[in-house]
């Protein structure tokens, strides 16, 4: 079940960038500026993007490192952590 779900997780991981690929991809091929230019800020980062991180860290194993990091915000679960914190939170998930 751990190795279904991590698969799953990888999978849609990999989906997520083949799209962000694919956008860039059409970006440059049509010459839109607008759309470069929103891109030039930094991604806005999604719960469900955190949410991925930390399931993929705790079917590895990382189930008590991830309870503490989220934790570290305040909070005892992933729903009650502050939207602006979200980056954070996936950027230290990233490196257990």
């Amino acid at each position: 079940m751990k190795d279904e779900l991590a698969a799953l997780i990888h999978l849609a991981d990999s989906m997520h960038q083949l799209a962000e690929g694919l956008e860039t991809m059409a970006i440059y091929l049509t010459g839109h500026e607008e759309k470069k230019e929103e891109q030039a800020a930094p991604p806005q980062v999604s719960l469900e993007d955190v949410r991925t991180v930390l399931a993929a860290k705790s079917a590895a194993g990382h189930t008590d490192e991830v309870r503490a990091l989220i934790q570290e915000f305040g909070v005892e679960k992933l729903s009650a952590v502050k939207p602006e914190d979200y980056a954070a939170l996936k950027a230290k998930a990233e490196v257990l």
